[in-house]
């Protein structure tokens, strides 16, 4: 199960900055931000007009609005900045080129807000609030121009961490949305492990024939590595 809306899929992610530099020097057109989850990444893409820009991505402690220095505060435990150059989202009126409401989160394991921090001088300026600190991976792609930012999923636990009822934060996100992928089932996507997503493993665990405890330990991980071919 995937909503990448037809972008490359991604097999490795690392963490760190990812610098790429612009293709010629014409200003790029933004006219579309959109979001999509894949099975372990969520993906940020900007459709532009024009040859692709260059784009830099990295964690920072705080989003900052580019010119009035304003911080701009995210959902999430971590905060990825996106600064895509040269380009543009505004006519010469100052009305947007991208008119469309921004990517509805709802149900994604690792994005939690999108925010604009800015349009001045060449230079644009995104944040994504996140629920972990992960792997972070910038791409950009032509046939149309677009930048893409990637992040990856966190662990739902490893070596012999428990998940339960009672658990939460980004982990348990990630859980909930391999129970989705692997179940077909609408689960909510809330970093809560309440008795739905219990009952939900259970399940998993009796389709594939483990222990029916409702506990994610490292058998039951590695069965739903297996299942969704992660």
């Amino acid at each position: 199960m995937t909503d990448l809306l037809g972008e490359p899929d991604v097999t490795i992610l690392r963490p760190g900055p990812v610098v790429q530099p612009a293709d010629g020097i014409s200003q790029a057109v933004l006219v579309r931000v959109r979001a999509g989850r894949n099975k372990d990444f969520d993906r940020l893409v900007f459709d532009f007009e024009g040859p692709p820009p260059g784009m830099r991505v990295q964690y920072v402690n705080q989003l900052v609005e580019d010119g009035s220095g304003r911080p701009i505060p995210l959902r999430g435990r971590a905060v990825v900045q996106i600064v895509i150059q040269p380009a543009v989202a505004h006519r010469e009126d100052g009305s947007p080129t991208n008119s469309g409401p921004l990517p509805d989160l709802t149900g994604f394991a690792a994005f939690r807000q999108i925010a604009d921090a800015g349009d001045f001088e060449g230079v644009l300026t995104w944040g994504i609030g996140v629920a972990a600190r992960t792997g972070l991976r910038g791409l950009i792609l032509t046939g149309p121009s677009r930048v893409a930012v990637d992040v990856v999923h966190a662990e739902p636990g490893t070596g012999n961490e428990l998940l339960r009822r009672g658990s939460s934060g980004a982990a348990v996100a990630t859980w909930q949305w391999r129970l989705v992928q692997a179940l077909g089932r609408n689960i909510a996507v809330d970093e809560q492990f309440g008795p739905i997503t219990e009952q939900a493993t259970r399940d998993f665990q009796r389709d594939n024939r483990l222990a029916v405890d409702g506990i994610v330990g490292p058998n039951t991980r590695a069965a739903m590595v297996r299942v969704l071919g992660l």
